[in-house]
């Protein structure tokens, strides 16, 4: 009978095992249902005990006053085995949600050449500019016509308004970087190779047209 099969089991092996460790070594003709009901057995005839840990259960054989002494001090060091186990678990699951937590800000940011690439659009737009106003400078003395006035003032606007926003946007992205940057500004300007206004000499006027 299985009751018979898991009481000699459990008295030769003498220490705790849980009901499926116990289904795994004993005869497999045995399902889990009937070893079970052997353990069930043996707990209500005070041949074997049982103590929870969660949802999990362990059964021990009953032995005499000596043995049953040192199977106390196994039992205690289980449940000391399992508090540091669950305690190592809840520290790394802490570490990992942390983690994803940064990798997760870090995606949401603008990389260094994203950066850089803009700045590098804003700059060649602003040599347009410059470019534009020279013309215009050299050409002051020609006649010009309310057509090319006209062309040339919408051109101006669009290069302000491309310039202003460009500009904007760049520092924005570089503030985000800086938020998670260790060191200063000045620092992450060159460690990128970018070039303010002020350090290439440009400065940037606004013309009033007349009408």
């Amino acid at each position: 009978m299985a009751t018979d099969e898991v009481l000699q089991f459990m008295q030769i092996q003498n220490r705790p095992f849980s009901s499926n460790d116990i289904m795994q070594n004993v005869n497999k003709e045995h399902g889990k249902t009937a070893i079970q009901k052997a353990l069930d057995k043996l707990v209500s005839k005070n041949k074997v005990f049982e103590k929870s840990y969660g949802k999990q259960k362990v059964y021990c054989v009953v032995q005499e006053e000596t043995n049953s002494l040192n199977l106390d001090e196994d039992l205690k060091k289980m449940d000391r085995e399992i508090n540091e186990i669950t305690i190592n678990l809840k520290a790394k699951d802490d570490e990992l949600q942390k983690n994803l937590a940064e990798l997760s800000s870090l995606q949401n940011k603008i990389t260094t050449t994203e950066a850089r690439k803009n700045i590098n659009d804003l700059k060649r737009e602003i040599e347009d500019l410059k470019h534009k106003l020279n013309d215009y400078t050299e050409n002051e003395g020609n006649p010009v016509t309310d057509d090319e006035k006209l062309k040339l003032r919408k051109e101006y606007e669009m290069y302000v308004k491309g310039y202003k926003k460009r500009k904007r946007m760049s520092m924005e992205m570089l503030d985000a970087i800086l938020e998670g940057y260790p060191k200063s500004k000045k620092h992450l300007f060159e460690e990128i190779g970018i070039e303010t206004d002020e350090d290439s000499g440009f400065t940037f006027r606004e013309i009033v047209f007349k009408n």
